[in-house]
């Protein structure tokens, strides 16, 4: 998921890590404590979901589950920033508290919805 909402916030400080071809970014259950950003490079989810620089991986999984679901691998050598869940959820509900609670929902609604198709 790659979105404006995380590409305009300060995130200079926070952690990264370059990562090699074919390292698993996660696998099912790894907590959703913080949110993946590929800052470089790009992966592919067991889904066939592929993601490219500057897009969230799995952001629907963070927003919606206590873990992650979907394992994740390194097409190439990566770069990842990890964003904590706390900084999104301050982010997402500085102009109203309810944001956080509806991306969280729409999020898990999406993702029923896909499983159900």
């Amino acid at each position: 998921m790659q979105s404006r909402f995380i590409q305009g916030l300060p995130i200079n400080d926070f952690p990264r890590e370059k990562v090699n071809p074919q390292t698993i970014l996660m696998l099912k259950d790894i907590p959703t404590d913080r949110a993946f950003l590929l800052n470089k490079g790009s992966a592919k989810g067991r889904d066939g979901c592929l993601y490219q620089a500057g897009q969230a991986i799995n952001f629907k999984e963070f927003l919606a589950f206590p873990t992650y679901e979907t394992p994740v691998v390194c097409l190439e050598v990566c770069e990842l920033i990890y964003l904590p869940r706390e900084f999104i959820k301050d982010n997402l509900s500085s102009a109203s508290p309810i944001t956080w609670t509806l991306a969280r929902s729409l999020a898990l609604d999406h993702l029923m919805v896909s499983v159900l198709l």
